[in-house]
C-alpha cells in the first residue's frame, strides 16, 4: 500500500478549538498508517465516540506508538510518558501528538501541510502506481482515503497535471471507482491495464460548481495536442469537463474523439486540452470545478 495524504491539523490554544472524538480517530488511524510505511508493527486503538473522545491509556498508545515509529526512522521527538487521571491536559499535548505524526510522515515523503484545527480536508491526492493492479480481470487497486466514512460517496479524477501518455492510459483504462470499507477506496480498470502511474485528485460527494461552456471549433490552438481557454464565474483548484444531456450526439462523438480534458488551471482561467481529434464543430460541455482543497 502506498502512503495516503493525510490530515494533520494545528492547535494554538485558541478559545475557538475543539479536540473532538472524530480528532482522535484520525490521530490514531495516521499513526497506524504511519506505523505500516515504516514498518513499524501497529497497535489496536478503541474507535472514539462522543462518550470517550479522550482517555488517557488511548493517548499513552499512540504516545508509545509514536516513539516507536520516530525511533524506526531516527526522529528526536518529545513524548508524554505518563499519562494518567492526575495529569491535565491542554492544547500543547494535542499539539505535540500533531507535530510528532507529521514529522514521521514528512520524514517517509508525506505531501500536504497541516491545517488550522477547525478546517476540514474535502480533497485529497493519490497515486495509481503501474506496478499496484491487480493480476485479476479486471484489474484494481485499493487506496486508503482516511476522511470516509459510512456510507460516503467518492468522486475520482486524473488530476489536470496528468502528461498526455497518462491521460491515454487514463482513456484506454476505462476507469471506475467504489468505497468498499470505511477509509478504503477501490479503482478498477475496465479496459487495458495503465502502464504508467497515474495522478489522482478524490473528493467526498462531487465538485460543487458546474456550468456549461462553449468550446468554439475555432478558439483551438496548435498543431496538436490543441488547447484552449474557458473562463469560469470563481477560482478553482481541481476540474473535470464532460458530457451531459444538452449535448447533441455529434457533439458528443466530437468531445470523445477529441479527447478533452483539462491540463492547467491558473486562478479563473482552466486550460482545456485535445488530445485527438480537433473538433470542427462548436461543443457545449458541462465543466466542474472545486474553489478548496480545505474548507
Amino acid at each position: 500500500m502506498a502512503l495516503p495524504e493525510l490530515t494533520f491539523k494545528i492547535w494554538e490554544g485558541d478559545g475557538d478549538e475543539y479536540f473532538r472524538w472524530i480528532d482522535m480517530n484520525r490521530l490514531t488511524y495516521n499513526a497506524n498508517i504511519i506505523a505500516r510505511e515504516a514498518d513499524v508493527s501497529q497497535v489496536v486503538f478503541i474507535e472514539a465516540d462522543r462518550s470517550q473522545q479522550f482517555r488517557y491509556d488511548e493517548a499513552q498508545k499512540l504516545e508509545d506508538l509514536t516513539a516507536d515509529i520516530a525511533d524506526a526512522l531516527g526522529l528526536e521527538i518529545t513524548i508524554e510518558e505518563h499519562w494518567g487521571t492526575s495529569r491535565t491536559l491542554s492544547y500543547v499535548d494535542f499539539e505535540r501528538m500533531e507535530s510528532n505524526l507529521f514529522a514521521c510522515y514528512q520524514a517517509l515523503g508525506g505531501i500536504g501541510e497541516r491545517i488550522d484545527s477547525e478546517k476540514f480536508r474535502v480533497i485529497v491526492s493519490a497515486t495509481l502506481y503501474a506496478s499496484s493492479w491487480s493480476l485479476s480481470s479486471p484489474c484494481y487497486q485499493d487506496i486508503d482515503v482516511p476522511f470516509y466514512h459510512g456510507d460516503a460517496e467518492a468522486m475520482v479524477w486524473v488530476s489536470h497535471h496528468a502528461d498526455d501518455q497518462q491521460r491515454y492510459y487514463e482513456r484506454e483504462g476505462r476507469l471506475t471507482s467504489r468505497v468498499i470499507a470505511p477509509r478504503k477506496l477501490r479503482v478498477w480498470a475496465l479496459g487495458r491495464r495503465p502502464r504508467v502511474d497515474l495522478p489522482i485528485r478524490i473528493k467526498k460527494g462531487v465538485l460543487e460548481m458546474n456550468a456549461s461552456i462553449t468550446l468554439r471549433a475555432s478558439g483551438w490552438q496548435g498543431e496538436g495536442p490543441y488547447t484552449q481557454n474557458v473562463t469560469i464565474p470563481s477560482e478553482a483548484t481541481d476540474a473535470i469537463i464532460g458530457v451531459w444531456e444538452g449535448m447533441s450526439d455529434n457533439e458528443v462523438n466530437q468531445f470523445v474523439e477529441a479527447m478533452i480534458a483539462p491540463s492547467a488551471i491558473n486562478g479563473t482561467t482552466v486550460t482545456l486540452r485535445a488530445l485527438g481529434t480537433k473538433p470542427t464543430i462548436d461543443i457545449t460541455a458541462k465543466l466542474m470545478w472545486n474553489e478548496a482543497e480545505v474548507v
